[in-house]
């Protein structure tokens, strides 16, 4: 189906987050009207080192994932606060020490990953990261995060983004974009000194998006899972949309561009 006309100038270029250097990917451009995806948690078994490297082969460069605090101090992946529902193990990762949870595996056998080992993967792939941090971080954890994005060079391509706004005032010392997530579609002024905001993508509309992007905001939504979603979100000049289907929204917004 063709996109309405006024869809090939409805999208900017995402202000914190430059192209990949060397990959293919969807130009976020007046002649392709397709928001920028979001793979979210990867594609296949979430917020594994397997699922990252599958959305990117699939033709994504932006992974979002999830992170927690070890016991001692140490960012890991994970999107529960407990391990009980994604792996063979139980418990609370923050009551874990980072050699118990390294021992722990999903059901399919693969070792949920630190956020050190999934941001070397995102970075050798060329890709980019929105690393969602899913508690407060305190003086220590803040250190561990610091020292893994120094080493990675990761604040140009790994941005942070929390639903807690004490996470995200804990994390303004870091050297990365910050953004709001949330459920609802709050005032611009809510995300007063961010980069962004992420949106449940049914609570967005064309004039909230409109005022998002005239505070400087670039905006994404999450996580929309078919083809008439992406379309009206695509109407909205949303900058980028957090989805589970890579390749069906992949393929989707070829056609997009091709007939925008």
């Amino acid at each position: 189906m063709a996109l309405p006309n006024a869809l090939g100038t409805a999208l900017l270029v995402i202000t914190m987050l430059d192209p990949a250097a060397g990959r293919t990917h969807l130009a976020t451009s007046s002649s392709c009207p397709a928001p920028r995806v979001v793979s979210h948690r990867g594609y296949g078994t979430e917020n594994t080192l397997a699922a990252f490297a599958d959305a990117l082969d699939a033709g994504s460069d932006r992974i979002e994932l999830d992170v927690h605090f070890t016991r001692d101090h140490h960012p890991v992946v994970m999107h529960d606060a407990t391990v009980d529902r994604t792996t063979t193990g139980t418990g609370r990762v923050a009551d874990m020490t980072l050699a118990r949870f390294r021992a722990l595996r999903t059901a399919g056998g693969e070792r949920p990953p630190t956020l050190a080992d999934a941001l070397r993967l995102v970075r050798d792939r060329g890709g980019r990261a929105l690393v969602e941090l899913k508690q407060v971080p305190d003086a220590r954890d803040l250190r561990a995060l610091r020292d893994i994005y120094t080493d990675l060079d990761a604040r140009r391509w790994a941005s942070l983004m929390s639903f807690s706004g004490a996470a995200l005032r804990a994390a303004r010392s870091l050297p990365a974009a910050r953004g709001l997530l949330t459920s609802s579609a709050p005032s611009p002024s809510a995300a007063e000194g961010l980069s962004f905001v992420g949106v449940r993508y049914d609570r967005l509309t064309r004039e909230r998006v409109r005022e998002y992007r005239a505070a400087g905001l670039s905006v994404y939504a999450w996580t929309a899972n078919d083809r008439d979603a992406w379309r009206r979100l695509a109407g909205y000049g949303v900058n980028g949309v957090v989805t589970d289907r890579t390749p069906a929204y992949l393929d989707w917004a070829r056609s997009a561009c091709v007939t925008g």
